[in-house]
């Protein structure tokens, strides 16, 4: 009967737990204290061999068993103790508050044993004496103490026969808990991950929907670390995001050759999510990739239209950790993800392109305008310039070589324009043959000579025309440019205004006084230098 209860366990993050002190309570009423340990014992072997206890953990056998025999010795002088006081050694009745005695001893002492084990011999800093187990066994020992009563009572009645009529109740009331169990556990994840799954959905861009899934897999099941890779080729992946509880979750960038025996190699060629049991299953070819404790492993691939893009390791030092049920809760998780993330890659496709002009490549005024604003609202920027320039005469192009030849030149200027761009700079086509950049942290003097720069290396720069109005031969011309240039906030705080300002500082201070040539708003707007 102790075996069949310990077939049964219910599964916890920390622990398992089983409804044995049930049975144990019984066989101390009847056969006493060593009756008792061997039944409990029996069945504490059934369970751990039950969960895939293996040889790599042998010293978990005599540390439990060790454990279960001073918690059976600790509730037998409890039970025995109040036996003795409140009944009449000549009464052969069974004690029902020696029993309820034997219970609480029987919860108390394995929660200290727990406690200490967990503490002393795992050093882990965040165990507490009452948690949601210690809980667990109070509620459960509620109606286990009545059947264990009927159950001593049965046999006493009726032998052998009374063990397998009482243990009919018994064994149905482990399997309902259980049952009940792996519901309740199951309805919270669902929720969990319903609820994530809606925030998922909202998040359009591709960073913040791999960061919402990552801490939500943290947040909603059992993990200790966490990895995510992303592959840049066969052999390498890139580590940019690592967890672990004493950290949380960091940015890093951290570069791993990777080999085939590789659980990120192996999960890149399968495309499906591997779960694995123990260490011994995955990590000897792994060293490399993952630097922190852990047993248990889920991996997960990251895919974008077929691709795998990314692989997810998540880890937790406890053996058997991940179940059947947990697996196919992230599985389902993991395909919200999937779709969220194909849907963040395609937004951001449509917005890259509609902030890019078509032709050239370069920003157009729209992603121009957000560079703008996101300049104007950083703390790191207190002052910026803005360069417009137009190309002389680019209108005798059009007319002499026709428009395919004008797009061919504005698209070799816009090259040159964009070996300027870096993180910070910013080059967008302002319509036609008018560009503008935008130079965050350029005094009005140092905007003026990297004006002065470009307009010398543009005025040298030979554009090839492959086709023409009046023959296919490629031709070689040259074309130069007209600057202005603004500055705030020297010139202005507004920046329509710093807009305004350059654009007529390179008509009236550029063009209008002929052409290739550089001209910075003075404060005011009507002069220049």
């Amino acid at each position: 009967m102790g075996i069949l209860v310990a077939w049964y366990p219910i599964k916890t993050e920390h622990s398992i737990l089983f409804l044995i002190n049930g049975v144990s309570i019984a066989a101390l009423v009847v056969f006493g204290l060593v009756g008792e340990i061997i039944v409990s014992s029996f069945s504490l072997v059934a369970l751990m061999i039950k969960n895939d206890i293996k040889r790599d953990e042998h010293y978990r056998y005599p540390l439990n068993l060790l454990m279960f025999q001073f918690i059976s010795v600790f509730s037998a002088i409890a039970y025995y103790v109040v036996d003795g006081l409140i009944s009449d050694p000549l009464s052969n009745r069974i004690s029902f508050m020696a029993i309820v005695a034997y219970m609480i001893a029987d919860i108390v002492a394995n929660q200290i044993a727990m406690y200490l084990i967990e503490s002393k011999f795992y050093n882990k800093e965040t165990v507490t004496f009452i948690d949601e187990d210690f809980r667990f066994a109070i509620i459960t020992s509620m109606f286990i103490v009545p059947l264990s009563f009927i159950l001593i009572y049965l046999y006493q009645e009726l032998a052998i026969n009374g063990i397998l009529i009482g243990s009919l109740p018994f064994i149905t009331v482990t399997i309902g808990v259980n049952i009940y169990s792996k519901s309740k556990e199951s309805n919270n994840y669902l929720k969990e991950v319903n609820k994530f799954s809606q925030s998922l959905n909202e998040k359009k861009n591709v960073n913040e929907v791999i960061d919402t899934y990552l801490y939500s897999l943290l947040s909603v099941f059992p993990s200790d670390g966490l990895s995510y890779f992303s592959l840049t080729s066969k052999d390498e992946a890139v580590r940019e995001r690592l967890y672990s509880k004493e950290h949380g979750l960091q940015l890093v960038e951290e570069l791993f050759p990777i080999s085939d025996k590789s659980i990120i190699s192996r999960a890149a060629r399968s495309s499906e999510i591997l779960c694995f049991d123990r260490s011994s299953e995955w990590k000897t070819n792994c060293l490399r990739d993952i630097d922190y404790i852990a047993e248990s492993a889920l991996v997960l691939p990251v895919k974008n239209q077929d691709q795998i893009v990314g692989i997810i390791l998540l880890s937790h030092k406890t053996k058997n950790m991940y179940s059947e049920l947990i697996v196919s809760l992230i599985n389902l998780f993991h395909q919200y993800f999937t779709v969220a993330l194909d849907n963040a890659f395609q937004y951001e496709a449509l917005e890259a392109h509609a902030e890019t002009d078509y032709l050239t490549g370069l920003a157009n005024l729209k992603g121009f305008a957000k560079k703008l604003e996101k300049t104007m609202n950083s703390d790191s920027v207190e002052t910026f310039s803005l360069i417009v320039l137009d190309l002389d005469k680019f209108k005798k192009v059009n007319d002499c070589y026709g428009h395919q030849a004008g797009n061919e030149v504005l698209t070799q200027v816009s090259k040159l324009l964009a070996t300027y761009m870096t993180d910070d700079t910013c080059v967008a086509r302002f319509g036609g043959e008018e560009f503008v950049i935008l130079l965050p942290n350029y005094t009005k003097l140092q905007a003026w000579e990297f004006a002065e720069t470009l307009r010398a290396r543009l005025e040298q720069l030979p554009l090839t025309i492959k086709q023409s109005i009046h023959s296919t031969e490629e031709v070689t011309l040259s074309v130069t440019a007209s600057f202005g240039l603004s500055n705030y906030p020297t010139d202005s705080k507004d920046t329509d205004v710093l807009l305004t300002l350059a654009d007529r500082a390179m008509y009236i201070g550029s063009k209008q006084k002929g052409r290739n040539r550089v001209t910075a708003a003075r404060k005011g707007g009507r002069e220049y230098a």
